[in-house]
């Protein structure tokens, strides 16, 4: 089951959102959180029982973690309990990230039978920073149910938001009462319509677009790759914001707010300031559980150590993403960028904000190949055509690849896509602040008709983040 599936959005959800309602309702709020963790449970295993396992023994691994933390006395008994709780964590991680990765041999042939487990990566890290938080005691070690429910919550195990543990437990407490239903309602459908639009409507049509680019590198002009990497960007954009917005909304049907994911990243001047916009979430994770811990271990601050320690952190995110080398290209890269960046600010040479719009979004945008790219070999041909002299402003290759009723049909949202996305307005404020009322109803529906028209069986198409 996928967030924008027809058995998810018209029975799942409604399902799931009425029960919680009726609890409520008949002040039995204190059951709310019992209700999501079945529900979680059942959105997990229908993507497959036999990684059901793997979670819950994630799960309560760590809670018994959590709870020795809670009562051993500071020292260095404490500190090994960390290390061992951080230690099976990315062992995990890397298991099941490196055995498909790296086609290991039969001794791990047993990982072929459960796949890579859904939300494997997401969940992986809002458990270490549960446990480096318990170790703060920043939170309580809370119950079993309480944890599991954070753990598996099934609006954002796939791909996020990441939630940060005192978060969700407020958000969870609060979904235990009452509160003004209607309108609560009316904003978290309105807001899932437009995410599922933005991801069936726009990311898709990109999809269609980047997709034959990519299965034509060495034919492509340079006019079309540079067409098939913009419209990469843009794919991965509203698939993944489309899928936070539906995240959102889902949780806010629920009772619970979790943390916006984007704010408008490609009106960024600075790569700083695009990670403040883009991935909020794991941009927080980065900076408070990789950055400053590696920042702080490098003794003295310095503007050498500040751009090593981003490099170093950034280099892990992108493996966080898959143990391969595109991957940790992409983390090096960014990496190399936002130190080159701490540097170029103790120049006080900025350039006109459109202009630094522009470089932005293409370094971004030229770095994505690495992301959408099945290797490094396809990330290098792609780069070369990029530049590529011969008849640079031919579209035939795409034209003959794409299907003429699909560039019909994803021409406008395409051309609109491109609009929508350089715009100040994010789907979560314009939810916010919309009024209750006929008008807001209509255009929810209005949503929902045009993305069962991309949508056609209702089945959907991956998420892309779905994989990680």
């Amino acid at each position: 089951m996928q967030l924008n599936e027809f058995r998810y959005l018209l029975l799942f959800l409604p399902a799931v959102a009425l029960a919680a309602y009726g609890l409520r309702r008949a002040r039995r709020g204190q059951w709310v959180p019992h209700l999501l963790l079945c529900a979680s449970v059942v959105f997990y295993v229908s993507n497959g029982w036999q990684q059901l396992p793997v979670l819950l023994a994630s799960i309560t691994f760590n809670w018994f973690i959590a709870q020795r933390l809670a009562s051993t006395e500071p020292g260095t008994a404490r500190r090994r309990l960390l290390q061992l709780g951080l230690g099976v964590n990315v062992a995990a991680l890397i298991v099941f990230k490196v055995s498909p990765a790296m086609a290991l041999p039969d001794t791990v042939s047993w990982l072929g039978g459960i796949g890579m487990p859904l939300g494997l990566s997401f969940f992986t890290i809002a458990q270490v920073m549960f446990l480096v938080d318990c170790y703060e005691r920043l939170v309580p070690a809370r119950g079993l149910t309480e944890h599991a429910t954070f753990v598996s919550y099934f609006p954002n195990i796939t791909a996020g938001p990441i939630l940060r543990t005192r978060l969700f437990y407020s958000q969870l407490d609060a979904a235990k009462s009452p509160a003004s239903e209607h309108d609560l309602a009316g904003k978290a459908l309105f807001l899932i319509a437009l995410g599922l639009v933005k991801k069936v409507v726009f990311g898709d049509s990109f999809a269609k677009i980047s997709g034959a680019g990519f299965g034509a590198v060495e034919s492509l002009s340079a006019l079309e790759a540079w067409i098939t990497v913009l419209s990469a960007t843009f794919e991965v954009y509203f698939d993944f914001s489309g899928y936070s917005d539906i995240a959102l909304g889902s949780a806010q049907l629920l009772g619970m707010k979790l943390s916006r994911n984007f704010d408008a990243p490609f009106r960024s001047a600075t790569i700083s300031e695009f990670w403040k916009r883009w991935h909020i979430t794991l941009s927080d994770f980065i900076t408070t559980y990789l950055y400053t811990p590696l920042l702080r271990r490098m003794g003295k601050v310095t503007l050498r150590k500040s751009a090593m320690a981003t490099l170093v952190a950034m280099i892990i995110a992108g493996v966080w993403h898959g143990f391969t080398w595109n991957f940790a290209i992409f983390g090096l890269l960014h990496g190399l960028a936002l130190g080159g960046y701490q540097y170029w600010k103790r120049l006080k040479r900025p350039l006109p904000r459109p202009l630094d719009i522009v470089a932005t979004f293409l370094f971004v945008s030229v770095v994505f190949i690495t992301v959408k790219a099945a290797s490094v070999a396809i990330t290098i041909e792609m780069l070369s055509q990029l530049v590529s002299p011969l008849d640079p402003l031919s579209t035939a290759v795409l034209r003959g690849v794409i299907p003429t009723t699909d560039l019909r049909l994803i021409t406008a949202p395409v051309l609109l896509g491109v609009i929508l996305a350089f715009g100040q307005a994010t789907s979560d404020r314009i939810a916010s602040a919309s009024t209750p009322g006929l008008r807001r109803d209509l255009v929810t529906m209005l949503l929902f008709v045009v993305a069962h028209v991309f949508m056609g069986n209702g089945a959907g198409t991956d998420f892309r983040y779905r994989q990680f």
